[in-house]
């Protein structure tokens, strides 16, 4: 027993060095980078459009399956962490046998013929005669218990993996972020389709009461004798054009709602909340917070009346900004994109492979303890206890050239990386370009929009005056009708166009950090 509680002491005392070495090892390597704090509270209040991104964000089932993958990524890290960590391991084996080969021992044909010479020296003495011993190579009965406790020493390749961990869960953290993007993008763009499309059938709601209204008092002139046939015919047709224009428009209303249910994982007919501000407002609002993350001014001093719709008046801006952004401002903003980060995440994950790889031409050392007891039998007396601990060292000197193509595959998919991200990072910059040009287009179409839906308004005012008082036909108040329902749905199309632009902008430059509520 003093043997045994030897063992065990010497044993106990060696995990405790070896457990307490390995997580020291394994806390000193470097961690997982941590998530960017979300940005700070825009100072307008959460408009549809947000609450409607925080929505997607929260129960999209394509950005659920990036969370999880990203998930495994960090599972991935700690289990390569846990190589640091010494193992421990357990392991018993009861044996009862039968027959197998023997060993014969002939010790009776070596010992009795020198007993006999004996007997003949010494008659009063009478040596015993010994058999022929038969030893079996199997024990009929055999036990063997074991703790096995192995710890690294020295396995560069362990630290060069978690190296590369890190880097792909950081470039799976900006894969996630850049989903995040852009399904804050899409349902953006969704949602302002989706409001053009709802604007337009309101419009020609509109318009067909008053081509209602206009068939029936030609039908009633008509009656009086005061018109001719052809009057009433002009109006029906009229009438029947925009129940045409109508029935598409709903339909692509209802096409657009069932895009914008998808990406927020609800019914397809799930209702849409209605806005509490006008478009106008609308635009106001991201323009000037688009001008605050942005830096400068999108365009000059100028205020967009409301034309058309009731809406009040629009600002967009204090002070004339530049013609441009910056080549220098754009690369800066887009060095923020997670695009980039995670392909230059990947590239380093490919470089520490690269260096892991190379770690295969190095010597590994490693402890190994072994303890338990075996016998016959169970128990921990004499000496069925045993203790033994080895250093062990590994050193592969050939392996036919395979760890050096590896090194070499490693090294071109680094580069191949690093050309990539500078070709996204030209096209990213080339985006960005062309969305603020796009903005400040549609700004412009969106006054010159506005003047026409004025001039349309009074035109068709002043037509119905004169087609009331007989100085005007049917063919020049359909006319007039027809441009200012046109110039209306122009005004729309162009107010969500400048909101999908400014949109697109946001999501190019990389302005809007889209992170689901806690």
């Amino acid at each position: 027993m003093r043997h045994l509680r030897r063992y065990l002491a010497f044993f106990l005392v060696l995990c405790g060095i070896v457990f307490a070495a390995g997580s020291g090892s394994a806390l000193a390597q470097p961690a997982a980078p941590a998530s960017s704090p979300s940005d700070s509270n825009s100072e307008f209040p959460e408009t549809v459009v947000e609450r409607l991104v925080q929505d997607a964000l929260e129960n999209n089932l394509t950005l659920k399956q990036e969370r999880i993958s990203l998930e495994q990524g960090r599972a991935a890290l700690a289990q390569t962490k846990g190589q640091y960590l010494p193992s421990l391991d357990l392991s018993a084996r009861y044996t009862r046998s039968r027959g197998g080969r023997t060993i014969g021992f002939p010790v009776g044909d070596a010992v009795n013929p020198a007993y006999r010479a004996l007997d003949q020296m010494s008659p009063t003495r009478q040596f015993p005669r010994l058999q022929n011993r038969e030893i079996s190579l199997l024990r009929e009965k055999e036990q063997r218990t074991e703790l096995q406790l192995r710890q690294p020493l020295y396995r560069p390749e362990i630290r060069r993996g978690a190296e590369a961990r890190s880097h792909e869960v950081e470039s799976q953290e900006a894969s996630v972020e850049a989903q995040r993007r852009q399904l804050a993008h899409d349902v953006k763009t969704a949602y302002y389709r989706y409001r053009k499309a709802q604007a337009r059938v309101e419009i020609l709601e509109a318009t067909r009461t008053l081509a209602s209204e206009n068939r029936r008092t030609n039908q009633q002139l008509l009656e009086a004798a005061k018109v001719t046939k052809d009057a009433v015919h002009r109006a029906e047709a009229e009438v029947l054009s925009v129940r045409q224009k109508l029935t598409q428009s709903r339909t692509s209303f209802r096409q657009a709602r069932r895009r914008l249910n998808v990406l927020r994982d609800r019914p397809s007919d799930a209702k849409i909340p209605e806005p509490k501000t006008g478009t106008e407002t609308l635009i106001d609002r991201r323009v000037r917070a688009l001008e605050q993350r942005f830096g400068q001014t999108l365009f000059g001093s100028e205020v967009l009346d409301g034309a058309g719709g009731g809406s009040e008046p629009m600002r967009t801006g204090a002070a004339a900004g530049a013609a441009g952004g910056s080549l220098e401002s754009i690369r800066a903003l887009v060095d923020e994109r997670p695009a980039l980060k995670r392909l230059g995440a990947a590239a380093k994950a490919a470089d520490a492979q690269r260096r892991a790889a190379q770690t295969a031409f190095l010597p590994t050392v490693s402890l190994a303890v072994d303890a338990g007891i075996q016998g016959r039998t169970y128990g921990f007396s004499g000496d069925k206890p045993y203790a033994r601990a080895s250093v062990v060292l590994e050193w592969n000197l050939f392996d036919g050239l395979t760890e050096r193509r590896r090194v070499e595959r490693r090294r071109l998919e680094t580069k191949r990386l690093r050309a990539r991200r500078e070709h996204v990072e030209r096209q990213l910059t080339q985006e960005v370009r062309t969305a603020l040009e796009n903005v400040r287009v549609a700004h412009r179409s969106l006054r010159t929009a506005q003047a026409r839906v004025k001039a349309a308004q009074e035109s068709f005012r002043l037509t119905r005056r004169r087609h009331e008082a007989g100085r005007a036909n049917q063919a020049t108040l359909i006319d007039a009708r027809t441009t200012f329902t046109e110039a209306r749905m122009n005004l729309n199309v162009t107010r969500y166009d400048l909101l999908i632009h400014l949109a697109e902008l946001e999501h190019a430059a990389g302005l809007v950090r889209a992170k689901p509520k806690k």
